[in-house]
């Protein structure tokens, strides 16, 4: 196991004096575990903007309850079972997902975001030979389909695998999405993979100019992958070979 470095340990010592100061101040150690372990799930939930998440998630969750309970009425209304599939999914329940979206396809086969969820679902459950065929033939349908969302999945799916073919799904995203420093952190990433240190550094440096230009609402979302794209950027910025002389 790899021990942690310097930063770790001073986090360590910082949580460990907290909780004796707060175990003080409070008399009982539970409660002040309790609190600790707030914090920290509130500075989690603020750097990855999930907290500002919240409402949306509330609201999806009490659609999706009316969702059930319409199929569960009419179980073939195909777009009742899109609607709740496409909702499972941005909730994370793919595998929910998967039946609604399967009898949606078969329904509406023409729906160009239906075949991308159910691709979406079926990746996430973990059947990506399924999956990754089914956005690729959402994306012929309809190229710019909500926005580079599918070409984010696929430079997702590509990226640890082949990173020379995640890179035109990334760069198509980056065209189409002009304000997702997510997708220029992970072009920046598929280009260090295939040997391209200098686009990946133009990538990052878009990154971070595209953060500062958001508004706040998007700055929120994307704060966690400003990070990563500084400490990437700083990273290769200390491994670049030096410039030859003019």
């Amino acid at each position: 196991m790899r021990a942690p470095g310097v930063g770790g340990y001073r986090g360590v010592v910082e949580k460990f004096f907290l909780f004796v100061l707060l175990s003080w101040i409070t008399g009982n150690p539970l409660l002040a575990l309790l609190a600790i372990l707030l914090m920290s799930a509130g500075a989690y939930g603020y750097l990855t903007g999930r907290i500002f998440r919240l409402p949306r998630a509330v609201t999806r969750w009490s659609t999706i309850r009316e969702l059930e309970r319409a199929v569960r009425t009419n179980p073939h209304d195909a777009a009742a079972r899109a609607d709740l599939g496409r909702l499972l999914v941005e909730a994370g329940r793919h595998r929910e997902a998967v039946p609604h979206l399967e009898m949606a396809a078969a329904r509406m086969p023409e729906v160009a975001e239906t075949l991308y969820y159910l691709g979406a679902a079926r990746l996430g459950a973990g059947d990506r030979d399924e999956g990754q065929p089914l956005i690729e033939e959402a994306l012929a349908r309809d190229p710019r389909l909500r926005y580079g969302e599918p070409h984010l999945a696929l430079g997702d799916y590509y990226l640890d695998r082949d990173p020379a073919r995640a890179v035109p799904y990334l760069e198509e995203l980056t065209a189409l999405n002009v304000s997702s420093v997510e997708g220029r952190y992970k072009l920046a990433r598929a280009y260090l993979a295939i040997a391209e240190p200098e686009r990946a550094r133009r990538a990052l440096d878009d990154a971070i100019e595209t953060y500062r230009g958001s508004p706040a609402f998007r700055r929120r979302e994307e704060r966690l992958w400003r990070l990563r794209a500084g400490w990437l950027r700083r990273k290769i910025g200390r491994t670049a070979p030096p410039r030859s002389a003019a």
